[in-house]
């Protein structure tokens, strides 16, 4: 394997998450609604209403904007609810829960951007996010860190879309083979970045294996082991 030397990141639940992360969110919602699911359950249907959303985003000839569903269509049919019964059960846990709004860093965010940074390497960020991302990081402390943060909406392509990691690594002067992307959806980041030439890790909190044949970390702390030096090859 080429050795590294640049890491590009995903944003929302690889570095940063709500104060109350999404499974815990989606777990009180379900309550609401009288219909549980096991942890790992949820999590399956979770991944398996992105696939089914991505698919039929690529596939669709044309659509107007705004007129593709948006994640909770799909999650309410793997859930069994209907999307107005799930909207509002979100809708309530927000209400009691405010401070789920709250962004916040992920456990140790900040320190392994910073000790990655220091040994070499070139850090950016590539996130299916509004154009506020830069400021959204930058409020959080995580912009000293990075050489550049690439938003969705200002790309003007969306991941897993070939163009959506080419434009930013084309931007970074950055050939694909030369860096990893570490992100926490499988169908969003880790099969677009394969299929791009960028070594793709996994960020799996949840520590559930879904993907036994992608390299994972459980903790950010872990990417630390991995990538020791830009002049050694992933460990």
């Amino acid at each position: 394997m080429p050795s590294i030397s640049a890491i590009l990141f995903d944003a929302g639940g690889t570095l940063v998450q709500g104060a109350m992360p999404w499974w815990d969110f989606y777990a009180l919602a379900l309550q609401l609604t009288r219909h549980p699911m096991p942890l790992r359950d949820m999590v399956v249907a979770y991944e398996t209403a992105i696939h089914r959303m991505v698919q039929e985003r690529q596939s669709a000839v044309t659509a107007r904007p705004g007129a593709a569903p948006g994640l909770n269509a799909y999650l309410a049919k793997e859930f069994g609810l209907s999307q107005s019964r799930l909207q509002q059960a979100l809708d309530e846990v927000l209400y009691d829960r405010p401070e789920a709004r709250r962004m916040v860093c992920i456990d140790g965010a900040k320190e392994v951007l910073a000790e990655l940074k220091r040994r070499g390497y070139r850090l950016a960020v590539v996130s299916n996010w509004a154009c506020d991302l830069p400021d959204s990081l930058a409020l959080l402390g995580l912009d000293e860190y990075l050489e550049a943060v690439f938003a969705s909406e200002t790309l003007g392509f969306s991941k897993p879309s070939n163009a959506a990691f080419l434009l930013p690594l084309d931007r970074l002067g950055l050939v694909a083979a030369s860096a990893a992307y570490v992100g926490d959806l499988y169908d969003v980041d880790i099969w677009g970045a394969s299929r791009v030439g960028l070594t793709p890790v996994l960020f799996d909190p949840l520590q559930l294996r879904l993907h036994p044949d992608v390299r994972s970390v459980a903790s950010l702390w872990q990417l630390l082991d991995l990538f020791k030096s830009p002049r050694l090859p992933v460990a």
